[in-house]
């Protein structure tokens, strides 16, 4: 198993915002990432983050988002509090 960087939440959204930013169509001016939330690993080779996709617009920007999520949660896992001591 690869191991992720633990990153806090806000440091996670800011990457995930700039990213998004880079690749959405640049039309669209309604999309943007909402904050990285911790979630309970399904097995040990998964993320412990999600978020929540924008609403659906004409340009499919939540489909830029999930590649992006699944690019992330490859490279990061949100910090618990026991990573922080």
């Amino acid at each position: 198993m690869e191991k992720r960087t633990a990153v806090l939440a806000a440091d996670l959204y800011v990457l995930l915002e700039r990213e998004f930013r880079r690749r959405k169509p640049p039309e669209c001016t309604m999309c943007y990432v909402q904050l990285p939330y911790r979630v309970d690993r399904r097995d040990p080779g998964t993320a412990n983050w999600e978020v929540v996709p924008p609403p659906t617009c004409a340009f499919e920007c939540w489909k830029v988002l999930e590649d992006l999520v699944a690019e992330f949660q490859a490279l990061y896992d949100l910090r618990t509090d026991e990573a922080r001591s």
